[in-house]
């Protein structure tokens, strides 16, 4: 069994879980996650989203959102704004497939339909927050529960 893979990938879900707090504590509230870009935290927003993209491309059904990732990340706020918020919105928009194809963590997809709710309360950017976080717990939950069933079938071979 390869407990590295394991190891990465909650490595890159924790990052991809903190640094949108990191980006908060250090460079204050801006209006969405995009907008660090013009940060001097910018290779951070970069380095989270293309791990999180490449461990997204890794899972069969999250190869859209990968993609549309990696097209936020390439397409700037400030340089191509109509752009970066159309794909934007369909990379989150996109995450709603698999997260209601899922036959185990269904209702990770019923929480992340209240993001728009956070949206209209707090703002954006706490809709991007929140957004990830679910995504992250859903992540988080599927590698856990993967090498949890591994854990078991190792004792049982023993």
């Amino acid at each position: 069994m390869n407990y590295l893979g394991f190891f990465l990938k909650i490595l890159v879900i924790l990052i991809s879980a903190f640094y949108p707090f990191v980006l908060l504590s250090v460079e204050g509230e801006l209006l969405s996650l995009s907008q660090y870009w013009n940060t001097s935290l910018q290779p951070l927003f970069i380095v989270a989203n293309v791990m999180t993209a490449y461990f997204f491309f890794s899972l069969d059904d999250w190869r859209i959102s990968s993609f549309l990732l990696v097209l936020v990340t390439a397409f700037s706020v400030k340089l191509y704004p109509e752009t970066h918020n159309v794909v934007a919105v369909l990379f989150f928009l996109s995450c709603l497939y698999p997260l209601f194809k899922s036959k185990r963590y269904k209702f990770y997809g019923y929480l992340y339909l209240l993001s728009p709710i956070i949206g209209l309360i707090y703002g954006l950017l706490y809709l991007e927050i929140y957004s990830i976080l679910i995504l992250c717990g859903y992540h988080l939950h599927s590698v856990l529960h993967v090498l949890y069933v591994y854990y078991e079938k190792s004792k049982l071979e023993s």
